[in-house]
Formats: C-alpha cells, sequence, structure tokens
C-alpha cells in the first residue's frame, strides 16, 4: 500500500498515514526484534517528534551541546537509555524529551515505531514516533547540560529523494556506509538520519527498509 505524505492542508491525514506505516513499538521493557544485535547490547530510546508549525507538519531534531564527551555538536533526536525506573521504551523516549527539551509527556500522541538501530556505542535504539497537534515550539527550551538547541525541519524536506546521499564506507572489511540528509545549516548524518531515511520510505515510498 502506497502512503502518501501530508502537504500543508492536510492536518488531519499524518495520524492516519502513521497509523498505517508505523511499527507496534515493543510492550514495556522487552527488547526490539533486531537481526544483528549483540547478546551484550543495552536499550535506548529516541523521540522522532512531529510538531504542527508554522500551518505544517514539522519534524523536530536537536543539536547536542559542544562539550558533551560523546557525539558532541552532531544533530539528534531526544532520547537515551533505559533507565532502571522506565516502564518501558516509550517513557524513556518521553522521559529524555522532557529532560532535554522541556516537551512534556502529555503533549505527546504515541503513534508507532520505527526500525531499532544498532549505534556503535552498543546500544540497541528505538525510535518512537510521536505527533505533537499544537505549535508550542516557543515553549519549548533545551537543557544546556545536553543540547545546544532545538530546530525544526519540514516533513516534506525529507519526502524530496536529492535531500538524500549514502556515503560508501568499509570498516575492518564491512560495509559501514551512512547516509546523509541534505540541510542549509546543520550536518544531518549517521543514525539520525537513518531514521528520517526510514520514515521517508514510510510516509513517501510505502515500504519499510529491511
Amino acid at each position: 500500500m502506497t502512503v502518501y505524505a501530508v502537504d500543508d492542508e492536510h492536518f488531519d491525514a499524518l495520524p492516519r498515514q502513521l497509523a498505517a506505516c508505523l511499527d507496534v513499538v515493543p510492550a514495556g521493557r522487552n527488547r526490539p526484534p533486531m537481526a544483528h544485535g549483540r547478546d551484550g547490547d543495552r536499550l535506548a530510546a529516541i523521540l522522532v517528534p512531529l510538531i504542527w508549525q508554522l500551518s505544517g507538519w514539522q519534524i523536530l531534531l536537536t543539536k547536542r551541546a559542544a562539550h558533551l564527551s560523546h557525539h558532541a555538536g552532531q544533530i539528534s533526536f531526544p532520547g537515551g537509555k533505559l533507565d532502571p525506573t522506565d516502564a518501558g521504551l516509550i517513557d524513556a523516549a518521553l522521559r529524555e524529551a522532557e529532560e532535554e527539551i522541556n516537551l512534556l509527556p502529555p503533549m505527546v500522541r504515541v503513534m508507532g515505531g520505527l526500525l531499532p538501530v544498532r549505534s556503535p556505542a552498543g546500544f540497541i535504539v528505538q525510535p518512537i514516533v510521536g505527533i505533537i497537534a499544537q505549535d508550542i515550539f516557543s515553549h519549548l527550551h533545551p537543557d544546556p547540560a545536553e543540547v545546544e538547541s532545538i530546530f525544526t525541519v519540514p516533513l516534506t524536506h525529507i519526502g524530496q529523494s536529492d535531500n538524500f546521499t549514502k556515503i560508501p564506507r568499509q570498516t575492518e572489511g564491512r560495509d559501514n556506509s551512512y547516509w546523509v540528509v541534505a540541510h542549509p545549516e546543520h550536518y544531518i548524518w549517521g543514525l539520525s538520519a537513518r531514521v528520517l531515511n526510514d520514515l521517508r520510505q514510510r510516509l513517501y515510498h510505502g515500504q519499510t527498509l529491511p
């Protein structure tokens, strides 16, 4: 089934599209199924927030603080590791979003998940897509301990194939190619770009990635 992407005139279409093309997030603290996961991998979750802003759907992204010891200055989604106090991966993503950018969990309608991604640090990261139906962007603010800034990208931006480039790379004889998403101000690559490409394939091409 082909799922056509939303435009600025179809506020109500996006929830229906997401419901049709997203995966069910594993319940509770269960590990997401992943072909290339390892026994010692830890669990983490990120929130992929889609916010209604400027009469259209936007993807909310963050730029990590420059002083961080890992992934400093990179473009990312709010998220982090599964803590012992989290009921599950969804709770972890919502908690981290509140801590990092002051996005309150009641403002987010969780729609489903994308394919889990294994990070180089040994985390299985579950992307969770949520929609924010009100323009609350001005009420969000980054926690300077973790996030330098918050910005949005129009959802239609990822519908343009020319904005995605796959960079070939070999690591110890294995294919370790990665995606880059074109942007006039930010370098979006790696895990974040892979998640965006998964969302692009589902919304604009009606397919999931292998």
